[in-house]
């Protein structure tokens, strides 16, 4: 061996970042010494038997299966992934992965060569950033106080968010008490929406003028419905309301006025819009003694389309029990019809006596025809309740969590491979066996439940592990119910929940 063949080879072994070699399945070929220093893996735990995948955080796995390796297999390159890697010891390691797909003369995927690069030093600048950033983002919230009222009434989106919105505002010009009533359209009565301070005081009666008293000042919202509401301030002692702030006031009760009557709207288009999600979803799960099954679908608040969520269990041949949850990518009428014909799609499937991972497979040429439903998620499973055995197959979907049974809540990633409509290479999609023990079940869920802006979707893993092992007896409807209301902070994330909680009773 020549002294630079030497030197390429010192290279390699000791470069100031991780080389690794892998199969197109991600399987290590080769890794470097360096890589191995980082992470306290042994060479021989990792070539010919680890897949690189194999190495990230659940919310790295996730990843790498529904954008790295799509994206490596279309463009040939991924370039800056921040991903954590566990090492032997169970730390966490934030890395940056560079990688190129090497294909054969004929274009088919022969390796993937793999740079990983040490990013603790970028995380602790990124961390300052924030910190920095925030700091802005209250020195200029304080400075636009002055601004909200408009703010408030052009964004809440229903009548007690907006009238909330306004007392609060005009509680700082020193009023004993503030309130907003609506007229109900039902019964014709003055319903109070919000109040402020002392406990005394009411909106009387509907005025149809401005009431400038000396200790109260009553206000008509008038919309283009006509007088729909009122809006009253009361003073602690009597008060002469100049000519500016009389305009003030009239200028708010206008434009609260408008907002209510815009927020009555969208709460009417709101019900509509939910009904006509739940009336797509399936119905009423199948009911049997030897499993329970509860469902849950909360849309997101700020937003009026129906979405692509949803959940379904029925009854197969052989007295099998078919379940799955999906979610469809975007929002609107075309993802609920995507989400509809790809529901009936997995049972017709399913009721052809097809294995789940022959399912995901037809659904990938289905797909093709259906673009609305391309990319979208998908988890289906099938439970035996002779043997108490689950069958599972995921495309891309958020991972299982196996509960009960006298063991601590846990994600379960097997079966896992990309989003509908973009299969790797030529083979079958994978499927997983679990058994269930009396007592114990797992749970399917979107990712509204877990995914949150501002932080690694591994968090979010944690708090619904955490929330399970809360819980004594977690039954499937108590699931339904806490989960959801525990998990998910308004505003969070934006985006529908939906989940399926499945319980084995026992064989009967």
């Amino acid at each position: 061996m020549s002294r630079f063949e030497e030197s390429a080879e010192d290279l390699f072994e000791h470069a100031p970042c991780g080389y690794l070699s892998a199969a197109p399945d991600g399987t290590i070929a080769r890794v470097n010494e360096t890589f191995l220093r980082w992470t306290g893996h042994r060479r021989e735990e990792l070539v010919g038997a680890r897949r690189f995948q194999e190495l990230l955080t659940v919310g790295g796995r996730i990843y790498y299966e529904t954008h790295y390796a799509p994206l490596l297999r279309m463009q040939g390159a991924v370039r800056e992934i921040a991903v954590d890697l566990v090492a032997a010891d169970g730390t966490r390691l934030p890395v940056l992965v560079n990688s190129i797909l090497v294909r054969d003369g004929d274009g088919e995927p022969q390796s993937i060569r793999t740079i990983v690069l040490d990013a603790r030093e970028r995380k602790s600048y990124e961390r300052e950033l924030m910190v920095a950033r925030d700091r802005e983002r209250l020195a200029r919230e304080q400075t636009e106080r002055l601004q909200r009222i408009t703010a408030v009434v052009a964004a809440a989106p229903d009548a007690r968010s907006i009238g909330a919105g306004v007392i609060g505002e005009l509680a700082a010009l020193g009023v004993e008490h503030a309130g907003i009533a609506m007229l109900d359209q039902e019964t014709a009565e003055l319903r109070v929406i919000a109040r402020s301070g002392a406990a005394g005081g009411g909106p009387g009666a509907m005025p149809t003028e401005p009431d400038w008293g000396e200790r109260e000042a009553r206000l008509p919202l008038a919309g283009a419905s006509g007088v729909a509401g009122v809006l009253w301030l009361a003073f602690a002692e009597p008060r002469e309301l100049d000519d500016r702030e009389r305009a003030f006031l009239l200028a708010c009760a206008a434009q609260t006025a408008l907002a209510l009557e815009r927020g009555r709207l969208f709460e009417q288009t709101r019900d509509v819009a939910s009904s006509l999600q739940r009336s797509m979803l399936a119905g009423k799960p199948p009911r049997d003694p030897r499993f329970e099954i509860a469902t849950r679908y909360l849309p997101a608040v700020e937003h009026l389309e129906v979405g692509g969520d949803w959940h379904d269990a029925f009854v197969l041949p052989g007295d099998r029990v078919g379940i799955v949850v999906g979610d469809v990518v975007g929002r609107g009428l075309g993802a609920a019809s995507a989400m509809g014909q790809l529901r009936s799609a997995v049972r017709a499937l399913a009721g052809a006596d097809r294995r789940p991972g022959e399912v995901l497979g037809h659904l990938d040429t289905f797909v093709e025809e259906v673009e609305p439903a391309r990319f979208a998620t998908l988890a289906y499973a099938e439970f035996d309740p002779d043997s108490g055995e689950v069958t599972i197959a995921s495309a891309g979907h958020m991972p299982p969590v196996l509960f009960g049974a006298g063991e601590p809540p846990r994600l379960h990633m097997g079966g896992r491979s990309t989003p509908l409509g973009m299969p790797l290479g030529d083979g079958a999609r994978p499927e997983a066996t679990f058994s269930l023990t009396a007592g114990a079940g797992f749970l399917l869920y979107t990712d509204g439940l877990v995914e949150r802006r501002t932080e690694a979707i591994d968090a979010g893993f944690d708090r619904l592990l955490a929330a399970i092992a809360a819980m004594a007896d977690p039954a499937p409807a108590d699931l339904a119910r806490a989960l959801p209301d525990t998990l998910v902070e308004h505003g969070a994330s934006g985006d529908d929940v939906c989940l399926l909680a499945f319980r084995f009773s026992g064989r009967g």
